[in-house]
Order: structure tokens, then C-alpha cells, then sequence
């Protein structure tokens, strides 16, 4: 008998190895419906924060510059300290900055008098005109004290005062810049060299409006450190930082590094016991190490906690609503994916709007359930904690029944595992099933537990994988801006005298985008009127394509968590891939009602 021959011709390498299923996770990311609705949901998030700081700020609700950072690694008293050092230096901080914008013109020459050619015509000018202004009384004369006094009772008012006299502090060096211009070029046109005398009068009029943008900026940084930074801008500019890092992190093979200075960090925030066992050998401090994705995920954690514990009430409306936008938008586009990666099948917007509406409830409860159990039984633990309190016989009935609070911290400990590892799958099941928000939570707990070297390792390959195309996705549209700006700053050309040499009127509106700043720099404090409107108007376009990256990470995620569903679906039910939920419509209801009612039909008649 013949040897039989066989040939592979093809390896189907999603059956070999499951995970394979996640590297198509990109081309159903980058599908424009999912970047839709994602960019809608960022943008309205955004909305809601800007309009919450706007309120927020007329009560003088402030965060400290630096002070998530300050909550991460300070101990509770620490950090307590140093936001109450922070608001009982404003008083004195502002009488200061008040005091200073009385003197803007002196602080300005000051600045301006060593830059300027010494003796030159603009100079004399200039200082002509400074005599004429110090003649003017034009200022109330108020001490030091009085202007503390009013500090004191209200901040944000004498506060407000500065920037107006500021303002028109630099109204007059405008005004002083222009006329010593003038005054100049008319002296220069009777030289001897008069194409010299007309250079050296461009570059003091550039150096003049160069340090007049640098006292601008340096009492808007002034201001800043002592009013504080908006809530909402403050935790998204740190969570945007916090996602970045750990992106990097993942690209350079650092998931578990840093946790030694995590466990330092923590252990510094910790109450100190009152005796300490010395161990006979301690192990020297480990030098600090780059840290790594784990190290920034909970920083990013950390972001949540300090808006939580710090501006609760901020917090509670800001997360209650941001929640309804993601149940809504989020929902829709895990329907999106969840039709997609089963059946390749593409539903439209207002269709998977129409589904997350109709399972809204669902999607806004799953993640919260949870949570409301374990608050239920810290309300638990908190009346054990009272029950200690009695005097007598408390300490001796809290030992006995001190079994129950255990119990009631390793039920909240499962609670809190399952939820925050399966909190991804919750989306995805209601998506992929039709089902509702108890359903979600069983699923979810089901299969993390179940499988959960498997769903790790789905995990990680998720992680790596969009990490990777989402650098990439970065890097896209960083070289786009960067073309943009490129090709139009050519055409631009001049314009940017205030802002420093060799700049023009784009660099002011919009500088240079950065590869890990897409969004870039708008340089306020030398833009004139129409330049302003023109940069908000640039910074919304820029803004709409930084966001697009941003839309493409919450696309991304939600097209892997997708996958890893069906996959872990199928391992742990033994379910299909392709098995989704469809929903009917009235007309194929009806033909399904009467093929069953011709069935029933044919056996009476034979």
C-alpha cells in the first residue's frame, strides 16, 4: 500500500492558539462608527468637567498645583498640612502679587533695561516716556497691611483687583512700546546710517515686547500657584499623564517594576505601631527603578481616591454623571464590537444607540452593584467599630464577634478582586448576551474566577498589543500635526516678535505639537485680540484630533475586552463565537408567528 502523503497547507493560527483572536481587536478599533461614539462620549466628559470647574470656581473650589501628586506620596497628615499651609498663605501671597502689579513698569524696565541696546534711540525714548508716567499719580496709596487686611477677608476679590491693575499696567507699557517707536524711527531717518540705526531699532522693539510677554506670564504663573488649578483640569491632566507613562511602560517590557518604591510610598503614609520587633538583619533599601504599568495604574487609582476623599461633592456629580455618558456611548460601541467580532456584521450608530438605550439600566448598574454591597458591609463593620466603643464591655463583645467583621472584609475582599478584574467583562456580557446588569456581574465573576491564568494571559496580550497600536495611532497623528504646522508656519512666516526670535504669528496661536503632548502650547500672553479668537479656534480642530487618539484607546478597549469575553466564553461554557445576541424585529416576529402557526395548521388538516 501507498504511503499516503499529507501536506499543511495552511495553519488557521486563531484555533491553535486562541489569543490570536485579540490582533484583530485593531481593525475593529479603528472602525469609524466606534471613534464616533467614543469621541462624542470624551467630548461630553470634557463638557461636564469644564462646566463643574466653571461652578465650582466662583465658591473658590481650587485644587493645588502638584496636589494629587502631593496626596499620593504625603501621608495623610502631611498632605493635610500642606493644603492648609497652601490656603493660609493666600492672603499674604496675594497682597504680594497685588503689590507687585502696582509696580509692573518698574519690574519691566528692570527686566528690559540690560537687553536693549544701552544709549539708542528707543532706549531714550523709552526712558523719556517712563518719566512722563512716573510724574502720573495713578495708583491709590495703600500699605502693605491694608491690602493683607483685605486679603484676609476675601482673597479672590483683591485677587481680581491685581489682575486688573496688571492689565492696565501692560496697557500702558503697550501703549510706552509704541510711542518709543515711533519717537525712534523718526530719529533714525536722520542717521548717518540709517538702514543700522533702523536694525538696531527692530531688535529693541522685539526685545521690548519678548520681556513684556515674559512678565505676562510670569503673574499668570504667580496666579496660578496661588489660586490653584480647576478640579476637573487638574485630575484629567494627571489621569492623561498616568495612561501615557503606562502605556510607555508596557512598550519597554516594565509591568511589575517600581513596586519597592510603591511599598516605600505606602509604608511612609502608614501609622507608625507603637513597638516595633527589630528584625537581626535588614536588607539595604532598593535603588529606585523605572517604574511600571502596575506602578501607574495606581497612581491613576490614586487620582480617583483624592477626588473622591478631597471634593466628594464635586465627585458625586461629576461620576454619577460621566457614568450615564459612558452607559450610553460605552454601551453602544460594545454592541458595535460585540456584532462585529462574532459575525463581521456592522450596525449602524443610531442602532447601537437604540440598544444601550434599551439596556441603559443595565449598563449604569453593573459596575455599581457591587460597589453598593461593599459600602453596605463597611456600614457593617463601622457599627461593629461603634459597638468597641462601649465602655465596659465593649472592647471584650467586639473581641468575640470580632469573627464576623472577618467574615464580612474577606466578602468584601472577593467583591472587590471580582470587580475590579471583571469589571471589563461586565459591558461585554450585557453587549454580547441581551442580558441585564445581575447577569453581567455573574458572568463576569464566573469566568475571571474560573479561568484566571487564562484571562491574565488574554490580559497581558490585550495590554502589549494595544499599547503597541496605540503608540502607533499616537505617532500618526503627531506626524499629521506636525506636517500641518510645518507647511502653514511657512506661509505664516512673520508675526512672532513677542513671543521670541525666529517665531512667528503660528507660533504664537499654536506652538509645535510633541509626541507626547499633542494638544501642544497656546502662548496667551503674546496673542493680540484677534489672535486669541483665531487660537481657540485652532485649538478645537487640534484639540478634536488629540482627542481622536484618546477615542481610538477607549475603541481599543473596548474591542479586546470584546474578545477576551467570547474567548473566555467559550473555554468556560463551551459556547460558540459566533453565538451573539440578536435582536428581532416586529416584522421577522411576525413571520416566525405564523410559520408556527402553519405548522399547527397542517397535522389538523392531514
Amino acid at each position: 500500500m501507498a504511503d499516503e502523503q499529507h501536506e499543511i497547507r495552511a495553519v488557521n493560527w486563531s484555533e491553535v492558539f486562541s489569543f490570536a483572536h485579540i490582533f484583530k481587536s485593531f481593525r475593529m478599533a479603528i472602525h469609524p462608527s466606534k471613534l464616533a461614539l467614543a469621541l462624542t462620549a470624551i467630548v461630553a466628559i470634557c463638557i461636564l468637567g469644564m462646566v463643574l470647574d466653571s461652578i465650582w470656581c466662583v465658591g473658590g473650589g481650587y485644587a493645588q498645583t502638584g496636589e494629587i501628586n502631593n496626596h499620593f506620596e504625603m501621608s495623610n497628615t502631611a498632605f493635610d498640612k500642606s493644603k492648609a499651609q497652601w490656603k493660609e498663605s493666600r492672603p499674604a501671597k496675594v497682597a504680594a502679587l497685588y503689590n507687585g502689579s502696582v509696580r509692573t513698569i518698574d519690574r519691566y524696565w528692570a527686566e528690559l533695561g540690560g537687553k536693549i541696546t544701552p544709549g539708542g534711540e528707543f532706549s531714550k525714548a523709552f526712558i523719556a516716556e517712563l518719566d512722563e508716567i512716573k510724574k502720573e499719580d495713578r495708583h491709590a496709596d495703600l500699605s502693605y497691611d491694608k491690602i493683607l487686611e483685605s486679603s484676609k477677608k476675601d482673597w479672590s476679590e483683591v485677587l481680581d483687583d491685581a489682575g486688573k491693575i496688571f492689565n492696565k499696567e501692560i496697557k500702558t507699557i503697550d501703549e510706552m512700546i509704541e510711542a518709543s517707536s515711533d519717537e525712534a524711527n523718526e530719529t533714525a531717518k536722520h542717521a548717518d546710517d540709517e538702514a543700522k540705526a533702523k536694525e538696531q531699532l527692530e531688535n529693541d522693539r522685539q526685545q521690548a515686547n519678548i520681556a513684556l510677554t515674559g512678565i505676562k506670564v510670569d503673574f499668570e504663573r504667580d496666579k496660578l500657584v496661588i489660586q490653584g488649578q480647576g478640579i476637573f483640569s487638574s485630575f484629567m491632566n494627571y489621569e492623561s499623564k498616568c495612561v501615557r507613562r503606562a502605556v510607555d511602560a508596557v512598550v519597554g517590557g516594565k509591568i511589575f517594576s517600581g513596586m519597592s518604591q510603591y511599598r516605600r510610598i505606602m509604608e511612609s503614609k502608614s501609622v507608625t505601631p507603637a513597638s516595633v520587633v527589630t528584625e537581626p538583619f535588614k536588607a539595604p533599601a532598593p535603588a529606585n527603578e523605572a517604574p511600571g504599568f502596575i506602578y501607574y495604574t495606581l497612581m491613576a487609582a490614586n487620582g480617583f481616591a483624592w477626588l473622591i476623599t478631597e471634593h466628594y461633592v464635586y465627585a458625586a456629580i461629576f461620576l454619577i454623571v460621566g457614568l450615564a455618558i459612558v452607559s450610553l456611548f460605552g454601551g453602544a460601541i460594545y454592541r458595535i464590537a460585540a456584532l462585529h467580532a462574532a459575525r463581521e456584521e456592522k450596525i449602524s450608530i443610531m442602532q447601537a444607540l437604540s440598544f444601550s438605550l434599551s439596556k441603559f439600566f443595565s449598563f449604569y448598574t453593573a459596575p455599581l452593584i457591587p460597589i453598593a454591597i461593599i459600602l453596605f458591609i463597611g456600614l457593617l463593620l463601622i457599627i461593629g467599630g461603634l459597638i468597641i466603643n462601649l465602655p465596659y464591655v465593649g472592647e471584650i463583645v467586639g473581641g468575640v464577634l470580632f469573627f464576623l467583621a472577618l467574615i464580612g472584609g474577606l466578602v468584601a475582599a472577593f467583591l472587590l478582586i471580582g470587580l475590579v478584574t471583571g469589571v471589563g467583562l461586565m459591558y461585554p456580557t450585557i453587549a454580547v448576551e441581551g442580558s441585564d446588569s445581575f447577569d453581567a456581574i455573574s458572568r463576569s465573576f464566573s469566568y475571571i474566577f474560573s479561568k484566571p491564568w487564562r484571562a491574565a494571559m488574554y490580559g497581558l496580550v490585550a495590554l502589549v498589543y494595544g499599547s503597541i497600536t496605540y503608540l502607533f495611532v499616537r505617532f500618526f497623528a503627531y506626524l499629521a500635526l506636525t506636517i500641518t504646522h510645518f507647511f502653514v508656519k511657512i506661509g505664516v512666516g512673520v508675526g512672532g516678535d513677542k513671543l521670541g526670535e525666529g517665531a512667528d504669528k503660528l507660533d504664537v496661536m499654536w506652538t509645535a505639537p510633541q509626541l507626547d503632548r499633542l494638544f501642544g502650547q497656546f502662548s496667551w500672553e503674546a496673542m493680540s485680540g484677534g489672535e486669541s479668537i483665531g487660537a481657540v479656534l485652532i485649538g478645537i480642530w487640534v484639540f478634536l484630533v488629540a482627542a481622536l487618539v484618546a477615542a481610538y484607546l477607549v475603541s481599543y478597549l473596548s474591542s479586546s475586552l470584546t474578545v477576551v469575553y467570547y474567548l473566555l466564553r467559550q473555554k468556560v461554557d463551551a459556547t460558540d463565537l459566533d453565538d451573539v445576541y440578536v435582536e428581532e424585529t416586529e416584522e421577522e416576529i411576525e413571520e416566525e408567528i405564523e410559520e408556527t402557526q402553519g405548522e399547527q395548521e397542517q397535522p389538523a388538516e392531514s
